[in-house]
């Protein structure tokens, strides 16, 4: 890549980002589409995560991705945030408008119902474990699309507040479950870190039992790419979807946002597989 003082730059705020894959996989499609667009990543202390905003405008920086655990904390700090995101209390990408003013965003549910729609998967019943900030734009953008949505979560209002989410969204279309009815979805998605290396690398957020061949999976981790969760659920025959799958769609969605058009997810992809291919080596 030539780099220049024309350059745009954009790139991840987060703690920790040392592992993270979007500058691969940006960097990988703003080469190959010709783009004068370079991306780094910034490890920015949670305190600071507001002061990072005021850098961005300082600096003229022209896109942010915010991830875990900035992305409720970048929203005071922001000109705008569109309706998605304030509904979701998260925002996972910043976009710098002609006029200079900042603009939050939020495509990782987006970005899943892409990955999912990609695999073939039925979402006419999705079950989403979990109530965080990933899930609850992954049941927005869920209900948005015409899903019918089920929610399970140990904690109550976390819980409410999730499926409040959904039916803010659309009237009626997400309800709360328990594990044992997760069964009956025809998706099934892990939203929690249970199985992420380094979090719970060997805790499997349900039993490996509700799954069917019927089933579409997706695991919203992607470290490791095939966690325990993907492998019960093949096991069983289910159809599985990994992460990496929906941190491309959701990296292509905020380029989409950035640059006006949509990239190549297949080069995303395969990039981010050789640099794990290299890490493991």
């Amino acid at each position: 890549m030539n780099v220049s003082a024309t350059t745009r730059v954009a790139a991840v705020i987060g703690s920790p980002v040392r592992h993270s894959l979007s500058p691969i996989i940006h960097n990988a499609v703003f080469e190959a589409h010709g783009d004068d667009w370079v991306y780094g990543a910034f490890e920015v202390d949670p305190q600071h995560a507001a002061a990072a905003i005021d850098a961005m405008r300082v600096l003229g920086i022209a896109g942010l991705s915010i991830t875990m655990p900035h992305k409720e904390m970048v929203i005071s700090a922001l000109d705008e945030v569109r309706p998605e995101a304030q509904l979701v209390r998260a925002v996972n990408t910043v976009v710098r408008t002609a006029e200079g003013r900042l603009v939050g965003h939020n495509t990782d549910g987006l970005g899943c119902v892409d990955a999912l729609r990609t695999a073939g998967a039925d979402t006419s019943f999705v079950g989403v474990v979990g109530a965080g900030a990933t899930a609850r734009a992954v049941i927005a953008a869920l209900a948005g699309s015409g899903s019918k949505v089920a929610v399970v979560n140990r904690t109550a209002d976390r819980l409410a507040h999730a499926v409040a989410v959904g039916n803010t969204v659309r009237a009626g279309s997400t309800v709360a479950i328990s594990l044992d009815a997760l069964g009956e979805c025809t998706t099934i998605i892990n939203t929690t870190p249970q199985g992420m290396t380094g979090v719970a690398p060997d805790v499997l957020p349900v039993d490996g039992a509700v799954f069917a061949s019927r089933h579409t999976v997706l695991d919203a981790v992607y470290h490791p790419l095939d966690t325990g969760f993907l492998q019960a659920a093949r096991h069983r025959g289910a159809r599985v979807v990994d992460g990496l799958d929906m941190l491309c769609a959701q990296a292509a969605r905020q380029q989409e946002l950035w640059l006006g058009r949509l990239p190549d997810v297949t080069l995303m992809r395969q990039a981010a597989l050789r640099e794990l291919s290299r890490r493991q080596q």
